[in-house]
């Protein structure tokens, strides 16, 4: 169990701990945020509960649905609607995200909600055009007429949205249209805040500078002042990356506390909990999440808050749980890798001696993976009331961390020697093929379906596919006639044809 909290250490009670619920990537149920039904977030929010979490931010996509609001769209609102009336009656408070300026052209309204990817549809308003922006902030203010019941209105500037040489009033004026549209229609107006999410500095262009490629610091010094003026109730949301120079690195952070502003701040530690782009996999991150929470402790103890974040909250649960032990008790950066993995097992009532080595797939090589951890897996149960609260069930947690081992297992045993035939080799390369690609038939992951929903070598996690890349590169044997036969069976045997299997393979050399 964690130690208890000293005088030292422990939080006031206004302190927030918050988790970021996103769902713009796409993946099958239940990974996908995007996926999951009323009944699969109460459950989550009741676990955050357990978890000593308060506080819940959502990004409903709202983006993705094009003035004027249709009929389903409507509908779609006032489900998400209920979901902060869910949070709340599981005593976390409820954020909604919106972006600044991004909208989706008309005719992205043709498919469901749910099977909408908005980048290719994307529309960024410039707020500069007082008809386009007009007419935007009416639209905006049609949504949150519905969504009138969450605790916060949380707007970043950018990424997506924003265009170069936006100015912050410009950036303003989107937090105070939606103040006014609180004050008129929201449920308890007094308390519902507006959040600027301070993040890539307002009026970017990454077109010109790529991604992450220009100067921050003359953004996102002008928008932190500008945002000094807006009327109350407000709380700033800077976020930092991961670590120094990544992204924004920790500038952010730096610059809110220059700017005074840190007592009013949730701090949003991005990546954290689940590195972003991450395809499917379970990934330790404890020395992150201590580095950077200890590295924050100054801010922290000043700040109002702190906020992580994950696309596939399933697979990054032991990440989630740590964040959210240290958050809760700073002492509880001092466990080791094991004890945390032995405390979120009894967290689950699950057998250490089975889940531990789950946990640390990717971390362990054929001598300490025990060959038949798949179907010890499926064979377990988790009896704690916590793991029951898990979207889609225990039961189908530990059938996922089955199937992630059997891949990891069946692509180490393909190549963790060179084949002794050509025929071996052709066997090597089938076997490992066809489990990562029976992985991504179980989570379906496609970053934000621009780049089409078949499968692909990127949506395949880099530790996961990385023995494969190794055994290809030391590959003796003629590459084309063992890449040849291997896609013909992969087409025989799977569900690629053979030019799919073709171009994959031949992509591996």
């Amino acid at each position: 169990m964690a130690p208890p909290a000293t005088a030292a250490t422990a939080r006031p009670p206004t302190f927030r701990r918050g988790f970021y619920l996103h769902t713009s990537w796409e993946f099958a149920y239940p990974f996908a945020v995007r996926s999951w039904q009323r009944e699969d977030f109460t459950r989550f929010f009741a676990l955050l509960q357990q978890l000593d979490f308060n506080l819940v931010m959502f990004w409903p996509l709202t983006e993705a649905m094009p003035a004027p609001l249709s009929p389903a769209d409507r509908a779609e609102l006032e489900t998400m609607r209920r979901l902060a009336d869910d949070a709340h009656a599981c005593g976390l408070d409820f954020w909604l995200t919106f972006c600044a300026n991004a909208t989706a052209r008309p005719e992205i309204a043709s498919r469901s909600f749910k099977s909408r990817h908005l980048y290719p549809f994307r529309i960024d308003v410039r707020l500069d055009d007082p008809i386009a922006k007009a007419a935007y902030l009416a639209h905006r203010a049609e949504i949150l007429k519905i969504l009138n019941n969450a605790d916060a209105y949380v707007t970043i500037d950018g990424d997506p949205g924003g265009y170069p040489g936006a100015k912050p009033r410009q950036f303003n004026e989107v937090l105070e249209a939606d103040r006014a549209v609180l004050d008129r229609t929201g449920t308890h107006p007094p308390a519902q805040q507006i959040v600027p999410w301070v993040w890539q500095g307002w009026g970017s262009d990454w077109g010109k500078h790529g991604v992450w490629g220009e100067p921050i610091e003359p953004l996102a010094g002008p928008e932190l002042e500008a945002v000094k003026l807006l009327p109350e109730p407000w709380t700033l949301l800077p976020g930092r990356h991961i670590r120094e120079g990544r992204g924004n690195g920790r500038l952010i952070f730096e610059m809110t506390e220059r700017a005074g502003l840190t007592g009013k701040s949730v701090l949003l530690c991005y990546e954290i909990i689940e590195y972003e782009p991450t395809p499917p996999a379970v990934v330790l991150q404890f020395d992150d999440i201590r580095r950077v929470l200890r590295q924050e402790a100054p801010l922290l103890a000043k700040s109002r808050g702190v906020m992580g974040n994950a696309q596939q909250p399933l697979l990054a649960l032991p990440n989630l749980f740590f964040f959210a032990r240290g958050t809760s008790n700073p002492a509880y950066l001092n466990r080791s890798d094991g004890e945390i993995l032995r405390d979120l097992a009894q967290f689950l009532g699950g057998d250490p001696a089975v889940l531990l080595p789950a946990w640390q797939c990717l971390q362990r090589d054929l001598a300490t993976l025990p060959a038949d951890l798949p179907a010890r897996l499926e064979r377990s149960a988790l009896t704690a009331a916590a793991a029951k609260l898990l979207p889609g069930g225990a039961a189908r947690y530990l059938q996922i961390l089955a199937a992630f081992v059997r891949a990891r297992l069946a692509v180490l045993q393909a190549c963790h020697r060179p084949p002794v035939s050509e025929s071996a080799a052709v066997d090597a390369l089938h076997q490992a093929t066809a489990a990562l690609t029976a992985w991504w038939g179980v989570h379906r992951y496609v970053f934000t379906g621009e780049n089409g929903t078949d499968f692909q070598w990127e949506f395949t996690h880099p530790e996961l596919l990385a023995p494969l890349q190794a055994w290809m590169k030391q590959l003796t044997y003629p590459q084309d006639v063992i890449i040849l036969h291997a896609a013909r069976r992969l087409s025989a045997t799977g569900n690629l044809s053979e030019n799919q299997a073709l171009r994959l393979l031949r992509a591996l050399g």
